[in-house]
C-alpha cells in the first residue's frame, strides 16, 4: 500500500505513534515509539529482547496510531504485520538516524560517543506491511478564551 504524502511528511515532522502487540491471544501491549518510513514502508525500531520484539515473533501483526506532530486531531490508523525483522548493524544505525531527527543527536549518548563505549544495547528494525489504513482528520477542538480581569 503506498503511504499518503501527508503520512510522510508528519512522520519526517517527529510523529509519534502508539503501537499494539500481542502478548498472548487475549493480552495486547501498547507503546509509544518514534517511527519511520522507508520507499512504502513504516519502521519500528527496537531494543532486542524487549516484551514487544518477543510479541512479534510470536504474533507478527500490528496496529498502530501515528498523530501529526503539530495538530493532534489528524492521525492515522494503520493495521498490518512485520514482514521482516531485521536485527544486524543496520538496526543500530538506523536508530541513530531517527534519534537524530527527534533529537538532534545519536541515539542513547553523545556525538562524539561510540556505540560500544556508551554500552547501548543492540536494536532491531521491524518493517511493516500495511494492510489496512484510514486517515482520520477531524476538526480542533474549540479553544475557549476567557478575559482575565
Amino acid at each position: 500500500m503506498q503511504l499518503p504524502e501527508d503520512l510522510k511528511e508528519a512522520i519526517d515532522s517527529n510523529a509519534f505513534c502508539a503501537i499494539a502487540t500481542h502478548v498472548s491471544d487475549n493480552v495486547i501491549q501498547n507503546h509509544l515509539m518514534w517511527i519511520d518510513h522507508e520507499d512504502e514502508n513504516l519502521i519500528i525500531n527496537t531494543e532486542k529482547g524487549r516484551q514487544k520484539a518477543l510479541n512479534i515473533r510470536n504474533n507478527k501483526n500490528i496496529s498502530l496510531v501515528i498523530f501529526k506532530p503539530d495538530s493532534m486531531y489528524i492521525s492515522w490508523e494503520i493495521r498490518g504485520f512485520v514482514k521482516e525483522i531485521v536485527d544486524d548493524v543496520s538496526a543500530n544505525q538506523q536508530i541513530d538516524k531517527v534519534s537524530m531527527r527527534y533529537t538532534g543527536h545519536p541515539y542513547a549518548r553523545d556525538n562524539n560517543t561510540s556505540w560500544e563505549d556508551a554500552k547501548i544495547k543492540d536494536r532491531e528494525m521491524w518493517i511493516i506491511n500495511i494492510e489496512k489504513m484510514v486517515a482520520m482528520n477531524r476538526p480542533a477542538a474549540k479553544i475557549v478564551q476567557s478575559e482575565v480581569e
